[in-house]
This record gives structure tokens, C-alpha cells and sequence, in this order.
């Protein structure tokens, strides 16, 4: 019997060097045990071990790891309590009473116990991680881990995935950043909900996954069809400088050589997208300030396009130390069954002051709505601010007026009619001689619409027309004067064959600034619109048994478009939570994934929160994480959090939770007003 457990003991041993340090070893003077509630292992460290490297070892909730004698398994502890004691208190003799002993270096000498918590156990020769159920054996070794493959399985975690950062204790990363921490791409699937206070590295996290998905870092995406297509819906800017060079200012309280060092793990495996392409909504405010003599499309969108570069790059080239070498424009028009799609294509190749260089290509896709070319029911679905009461008669409207085959040309025809038709009810008189119009107010007579209804359709309607969004025409003489909608679906099923896989970033910010109706009405429609046909390109090839890419959708500031309960818009906001409700549900099947984020878990809907199988929950206030169920051991972490630290909550670890730091920026990310160059 003793030489079966002395080998078995030499096992152990050779496991703990194979698999990392010894530290210390499981008391043969104190018990551990194993109970219903858990188990506890006790174990100490030598004093010289404690005091080089106690941050790693000795810190309340500190991972380590144990191989058991008996199974010759890895098991991780998690440190649940440190005892230090003087020489003194480990002697049991008393204090000098008649005054306080002078410091005594040998009586910090003394070893440090150490009590945690068995997590999981992996057994390295079958690769099978389950639960640690049984009393650890005394004088089994501890171990620092050394192979991040190893401290990835004993704490359950995902050895592929998309990249998030490094797997923390606090905000310190562990074993000096020795374990990054994955995210499988299946998980995006069932939606994630990014949550923090402004400053607390949100747009940070968001831009290091979308470079991670974008490089295929670290997980599988070989055939055409599993590169994930990524679209972003961008209302502050934010998203549009991505793939320039990231400027990392240092701060104070941050320790730069560490920061350095973890970035430098990455060189080489993650890239910042080297192209865009944007979706950039055109009103009509842009045509009229930009084009003043008559024109064509070619020729305007090369105005378009140049003043959107002038706008929205340029300075902040400039600002950031770069320079510009050579910069061209080309005006492309694809072909599609249905419509066509004309882009400008802008190459340049930038100069920074460190000697390096960047060559850029940007695809702005001009955007807007033609009313003539829209069903019934996709133009009513455009505006979740009609009640449910005149989506219903406008629908019957416009449903029979197609029937009849009366078509408006403009959005501005149709309202102008409605209007009228209105004014001509109330003083009971005839009306013109136009055709349409009369058929429109035989058919809001017919259908006995109520005025309040008809108010709403009218309200509605003319804030659409005030966005400037709709039939955007140029001055020209020639047929095509009218701005098409872009065929996303085209887009979508071209994306890595023409536009070589670019993130899509809707800059919502540039419709805010030229369109003159209220910015809340207008991004939301344009978001709505992009969502839906995403969803519905995918509903269709899924019928039509045609296998698509993935497709991952980020929607920042996601409160703006799906708002908590309040006030007289709960019926807008049912509207887009039904909407956003069957999205992601549906979705989860299609390989269509959302990732949302947001300040705080009581500024959006309730759905959202239902939605996401996994929250990554940033500095927060404490009146703020009262809603989201985080073990209390965490709390008091996410009120201090640095920037980029947090909390990730998902059913794709086996523990559930863990702590990561999120890396400096591997894309452009600036806060200009903190920029100083030169």
C-alpha cells in the first residue's frame, strides 16, 4: 500500500512541474473537507513564496490551482480567506505590555495559510473537465499555473472564441496576463448586453471585439461562409475611424509597461480593419447645400462623397500626426435584379509622423428611401411612432389604393392628399380635380376613420417628410433624378466577395446633422429599416435553404432606439420591442447575433435584458446593479472598476461568471478634446 501512494505522490508531483509552480502544499496539520455546501482546502506558503509573488497567491479571490494525490487531477481553488500571523501569535506568547515592541523582521518569517474553494477538475490525460466533488488529500502540491490552455480548462473557460481580453483578479490581470479570455462566436448568437458608465471603456470593448471577429483571431473561419459580416449602428461617430492607427495617451494611475506588454501578446493576430463601408444616409438639406447647377449622380456623389472624406476624416488625420499621400474617388454602380446600387469607392494612403504608413478604402453607400418603391407594409413599418389604430387604416389606405392602381410618386404627394382630404372633410365640401386625391378621400370616408387616427397618420407622415430622407433628387433634366434605396441584401451577399469583408458602419450622426426634423424619429427609422431587412435577407435564404454567413449586428447608446416604459411613447415602445423581440429570436437559429450596449440596465426595455444570455457589465453605479443578478462578492468590484475592467456573466462559462481587463484600443478610438499633437 505505501508504495502504490508513493507512487501515486510522485504522479502529483509531476503533474504540479508539467502544468506550472509549486507554492505550497495541502496541510497535514489542518483539515480539508468536502460537503454538501462545498469543499475547503487549507494549505500554507513559505514566507519566501508569499513575499514575491503574494498578489498572485495570496489575494482574496485569487486562483489557484491543486493536484490532487489520489486522481491526478488539476483542480482550481478559488482563495476564500488569508491568515497572516507574527512569530509571536504562531508561539503563542504574550505581547509586551509596558510598551509596543520595536518591528522585528523574524517575525514576519512565518508561513501564511491559506484557505479556498475547489472549482472544477480536469483530468489532463482524458481532456475531461467536471466538478471537483471530493476531499483534496493532504500534501497534495499547489500550483501557479503556467500554461494558459491549462487555467482556461480548470476554470471552465472557452479556449476559442472572440477576444475580449485577459482574465483578472480586480483589475489586475492573472498571472501576469498569462490567460486571455474568449467568447465563442455561438454565444453572440443568443445576444450580449455590454453595460457601464460613460468613461468606463464601453467603445473600447466593442471596437477589440470587432477587430478580433474582423482578423478571425483565434477562432474558425476558413470557408466563405463563417467569416461573420459585421454591421454597426453608429450614432455617435464613434465607429467611423476604425481602421485608423489607434493613439494610446498615457494616463495617470495606469501602469503603462503592463498595458504594453499585454498588447504586444496580440501583434500580429489582431488586426484593425484596414476599410469601411458606410451606409450614410443622404437628406435632402446635404443635396441642396452641396449641388446648386444641374448635375448627375456620378457627378454628385463624387461631391458627396469628397465632403464626407473632408468632413469626417481629414482632420482628424491631421490631428492624430498623420499625413495624406495619395487620395482618389471612383463612383461604381452594381447591378442588382431589383435595383441599382451606387457606391464611392475612396482609397488613400496615410503618412504618421512615427514612419509608419496605413493604405485605407472606404465604400460610402448613400442612403435614403423612395416612396414610390416601397410596399404598404414596408412603409408603415418604417415609423414605430404610428398607433397601432393608424397603422391599421393606413395600411387599408394604401392597399387599396394599389389595388386600384393609383401610385403617389413622393411621400410628399401622398401627404399633401391625406391633408387635403382632411380639410375637405371637415367643411364638407368637393375636391379637386386629381384623381388620386379624390380616391383617398372616398377611401378615408369609406373606411370612417377617427380624427384622432387621422391626426397621428397625418403627424407621422409629415415628420417623415420633414426628415429630408425620402425621394431625394438631384437638379437634373434626366429620368433617374431620384436617389434609389441601396439593396442591403446585395450588399450583405457581396460582402466578402466585393467589399472584402468591411465592417458596415451606419453613421447615423452625419442623418442628425443634416436633417432638420427630430433626430430621434429619424435614426430610429433609418436603424429600423437596416434591421429588418437584414433579418428579412436571412428569413428568406433560410426558406430558400441557401446557407449565409453569420452576421453580427452592435447597436451602441442601444437606449436611444429601445427605451425603458415612460410616458405616452409605451405604445412606440411596445411597437420596437415587439419588433427587436422577434429579431433575436429568430435569430438565434439564423446566426444572427445582436450585441447591445448602454449606460445602465434601467435606461433600456426589459426585453433587451431577457434577450442577452450574456451581460458584460463595466463601472457602475451601485443604485444602478440593483436590477442585475451579480453574486454580492462582485458588487462592490463594478463600483470600483477601472477603466476596461469588468464583470462577464454567460452560460458559456462553466462557472458563469469571471473578471477581465479589455486591452488599450487595437483600432482608431480618440477623444479629440484630450488629443494634443505636436
Amino acid at each position: 500500500m505505501y508504495d502504490n501512494v508513493k507512487a501515486l505522490l510522485e504522479r502529483a508531483e509531476k503533474i504540479a512541474k508539467e502544468h506550472g509552480i509549486i507554492v505550497g502544499r495541502v496541510s497535514r496539520n489542518a483539515p480539508s473537507s468536502i460537503s454538501e455546501e462545498g469543499g475547503i482546502v487549507v494549505f500554507d506558503v513559505d514566507p519566501e513564496v508569499y513575499f514575491s509573488d503574494f498578489s498572485d497567491i495570496a489575494k482574496g479571490g485569487s486562483y489557484l490551482a491543486v493536484v490532487d494525490i489520489k486522481t491526478g487531477e488539476i483542480v482550481s481553488l478559488r482563495v476564500i480567506e488569508v491568515i497572516r500571523e507574527d512569530l509571536l501569535s504562531q508561539l503563542k506568547l504574550p505581547e509586551f505590555t509596558s510598551s509596543l515592541p520595536r518591528p522585528e523582521a523574524s517575525g514576519l518569517l512565518t508561513r501564511t495559510r491559506i484557505k479556498a474553494k475547489p472549482l472544477l477538475a480536469y483530468n489532463p490525460r482524458s481532456n475531461i473537465v467536471s466538478v471537483a466533488d471530493y476531499v483534496i488529500e493532504p500534501q497534495s502540491p499547489i500550483i501557479k499555473p503556467t500554461k494558459a490552455d491549462t487555467v482556461q480548462k480548470i476554470l471552465g473557460l472557452p479556449t476559442e472564441g472572440v477576444f475580449l481580453g485577459y482574465v483578472t483578479i480586480g483589475d489586475k490581470p492573472i498571472f501576469d496576463g498569462l490567460v486571455p479570455l474568449y467568447l465563442p462566436l455561438k454565444a453572440f448568437y443568443q445576444h450580449v448586453l455590454v453595460l457601464g458608465t460613460t468613461g468606463s471603456g464601453k467603445t473600447t470593448l466593442l471596437k477589440n471585439m470587432i477587430s478580433s471577429i474582423y482578423s478571425c483571431f483565434n477562432y474558425e473561419c476558413s470557408e466563405k461562409h463563417e467569416k461573420p459580416s459585421i454591421v454597426i449602428i453608429d450614432p455617435n461617430k464613434d465607429y467611423v475611424h476604425l481602421p485608423l492607427k489607434p493613439i494610446w495617451e498615457k494616463t495617470f494611475g495606469v501602469d503603462w509597461d503592463t498595458e504594453y506588454e499585454l498588447i504586444n501578446k496580440l501583434i500580429d493576430k489582431i488586426k484593425r480593419p484596414r476599410g469601411l463601408v458606410i451606409i450614410l444616409p443622404i437628406t435632402q438639406h446635404v443635396i441642396n447645400r452641396l449641388l446648386t447647377e444641374e448635375t448627375t449622380w456620378v457627378k454628385a456623389l463624387r461631391i458627396i462623397v469628397n465632403d464626407y472624406f473632408e468632413t469626417t476624416y481629414k482632420n482628424i488625420i491631421e490631428r492624430v500626426g498623420g499625413k495624406i499621400k495619395t487620395y482618389d474617388i471612383e463612383i461604381i454602380e452594381e447591378s442588382t435584379d431589383s435595383r441599382k446600387l451606387r457606391y464611392g469607392l475612396i482609397k488613400l494612403e496615410i503618412a504618421y509622423n512615427t514612419q509608419e504608413t496605413d493604405s485605407i478604402e472606404l465604400f460610402i453607400i448613400p442612403y435614403g428611401f423612395r416612396f414610390a418603391e416601397m410596399t404598404p407594409r414596408e412603409f408603415i413599418e418604417l415609423n414605430p411612432f404610428f398607433t397601432q389604430q393608424a397603422r391599421d387604416a393606413l395600411y387599408r389606405i394604401l392597399l387599396r389604393l394599389e389595388k386600384d392602381g393609383i401610385r403617389f410618386n413622393t411621400l410628399s404627394e401622398l401627404y399633401d392628399a391625406i391633408q387635403e382630404a382632411r380639410v375637405a372633410r371637415k367643411k364638407n365640401i368637393g375636391i379637386n380635380l386629381d384623381p388620386r386625391r379624390t380616391r383617398v378621400y372616398e377611401l378615408i370616408n369609406s373606411f370612417a376613420i377617427h380624427k384622432a387616427t387621422l391626426d397621428n397618420i397625418i403627424r407621422q407622415i409629415g415628420s417623415m417628410v420633414d426628415t429630408g430622407f425620402f425621394d431625394i433628387e438631384i437638379p437634373t433634366s434626366r429620368e433617374d433624378k431620384y436617389l434609389p434605396e441601396p439593396c442591403i441584401e446585395y450588399l450583405l451577399e457581396k460582402h466578402h466577395e466585393i467589399f472584402k469583408s468591411y465592417p458596415i458602419v451606419l453613421d447615423l450622426e452625419y442623418l442628425q446633422e443634416n436633417s432638420p426634423s427630430d433626430p430621434r424619429q429619424a435614426i430610429s427609422i433609418a436603424a429600423f429599416r437596416i434591421l429588418n431587412r437584414i433579418f428579412l435577407w436571412k428569413l428568406v435564404k433560410a426558406r430558400q435553404k441557401e446557407v449565409t454567413q453569420p452576421v453580427l449586428i452592435f447597436i451602441d447608446e442601444a437606449h436611444r432606439f429601445f427605451p425603458s416604459h415612460g410616458g405616452s411613447r409605451d405604445e412606440y415602445i411596445e411597437h420596437v420591442s415587439g419588433m427587436i423581440d422577434r429579431i433575436a429570436r429568430l435569430g438565434r437559429a439564423r446566426r444572427l447575433g445582436i450585441v447591445f450596449s448602454t449606460h445602465s440596465p434601467k435606461d433600456v426595455h426589459d426585453i433587451i435584458l431577457q434577450l442577452t444570455n450574456t451581460k458584460i457589465i463595466l463601472r457602475m453605479d451601485k443604485s444602478t446593479i440593483s436590477s442585475l443578478d451579480i453574486p454580492s462578492e462582485y458588487k462592490d468590484f463594478i463600483i470600483k472598476a477601472g477603466d476596461r475592467s469588468g464583470l462577464i456573466k454567460t452560460h458559456a462559462f462553466r462557472l458563469g461568471y469571471t473578471t477581465f481587463r479589455t486591452t488599450l484600443p487595437l483600432a482608431g478610438h480618440y477623444d479629440l478634446s484630450a488629443i494634443h499633437i505636436g
